[in-house]
């Protein structure tokens, strides 16, 4: 009988790091209170910022669950906003405690 792995079946306090990328209609200011606020709610540690071309960047530490809860929200975003493209990457180095809005 082949047994698959299943997330209950990782330490529940597995820490990781994601840099997370998006692009879309997005308000960059409306949507960077909207991830401060969700990551304050998840208790997530990292930073969020917007460049000129209005990519927002958001890198997140946590237990992999609360991270992968903060990736599903920032799929969906804020009202006003429509995601089109997310990218997601293994974020090297540790993230300082709290959680920042970086001004571009």
């Amino acid at each position: 009988m082949q047994t698959q792995e299943h997330a209950t079946d990782r330490p529940h306090n597995a820490q990781v790091v994601q840099r997370f990328e998006l692009r879309g209609d997005l308000a960059p200011g409306a949507f960077l209170a909207f991830v401060a606020d969700r990551a304050a709610w998840l208790d997530i540690d990292g930073w969020a910022g917007a460049s000129a071309d209005n990519v927002v960047t958001v890198v997140a530490a946590g237990p992999e669950a609360m991270v992968g809860a903060l990736e599903m929200a920032l799929m969906l975003g804020p009202l006003d906003a429509l995601v089109q493209e997310i990218e997601t990457y293994d974020e090297p180095g540790p993230v300082p405690r709290g959680f920042f809005l970086n001004a571009n």
